[in-house]
């Protein structure tokens, strides 16, 4: 497929599991439709199951951001302390796309609990929370 028609993809604002073999072009186009959000004003968490691959794409992991440390589950309890972080409710309240790379990393649990936690905070039983994601 080519880059174009794989950034026309993720415009149309489905949910996307983006791969290829190295030197694909997989991070380029990511980063012109990072651009693009960015343009037109669209909130978007930039991720990444390990911490060397969230430097390359100036984000963080996504452990970090979806505030699941090393846990594999995260409990009600647990996310309505979350719920009164300001910071953390603010977050998760704008964002609209989520990217996260190098997801061949993440054990399911842990995708598990970010499903969750979108869920807990979009206050919607749809996949994420209705986010689009972005693997």
């Amino acid at each position: 497929m080519q880059q174009s028609k794989a950034l026309a993809i993720l415009k149309s604002g489905r949910n996307v599991f983006l791969t290829g073999s190295a030197g694909a072009g997989k991070t380029y186009v990511l980063n012109q439709y990072i651009q693009y959000l960015k343009q037109y004003g669209v909130p978007v968490a930039i991720t990444a199951s390990t911490g060397i691959a969230a430097t390359h794409m100036n984000g963080q992991t996504i452990h970090s951001w979806a505030g699941i440390g090393i846990k594999d589950y995260v409990s009600d309890r647990y996310l309505a302390s979350l719920r009164d972080k300001k910071y953390f409710r603010d977050k998760m309240d704008k964002v609209k796309v989520l990217i996260i790379d190098e997801i061949s990393m993440l054990h399911r649990n842990q995708l598990d609990a970010v499903d969750y936690v979108l869920k807990f905070f979009k206050q919607n039983d749809e996949p994420f929370g209705g986010v689009q994601v972005i693997f």
